[in-house]
């Protein structure tokens, strides 16, 4: 089921894992990227109370570097927030050149050990022609 869709980015939640999944398309700029996870945030606390192990998919591929400004906000203010709501497990698809890289790194730097949140990474391979 798509709750919102635009030329940056789909949120959806699909009912059969479940997740909520969040897609982006192309670059984002901070105030999209922020808006994208505020809206994520809100569908979930929607989706919850149907779906008690709900998770949340996240594919990057398309979206470049998040800032580390924006990766530092939303380890600081949006995952406590999906805490609070019950989410236990995020996996993400993300870029395998050093854009992607980066931002995984100070995703995992920001959100520390100390969170009870299980975190799958996928950097995917180029395929062979």
């Amino acid at each position: 089921m798509k709750f919102q869709e635009n030329d940056v980015v789909c949120l959806s939640l699909d009912e059969t894992v479940p997740c909520l999944e969040w897609i982006g398309k192309k670059f984002l700029s901070s105030e999209e990227f922020r808006e994208s996870e505020e809206k994520s945030l809100e569908y979930y606390a929607q989706s919850k109370a149907r779906y008690p192990n709900l998770g949340w998919f996240v594919d990057a591929r398309q979206i470049g570097a998040v800032s580390p400004k924006d990766t530092e906000w939303v380890v600081k203010e949006i995952l406590p927030k999906f805490a609070t709501l019950g989410l236990k497990k995020e996996a993400f698809v993300v870029q395998s050149n050093a854009s992607g890289q980066m931002t995984v790194q100070t995703y995992e730097s920001q959100r520390g050990r100390s969170s009870k949140l299980e975190c799958s990474i996928v950097k995917p391979t180029p395929r062979n022609g």
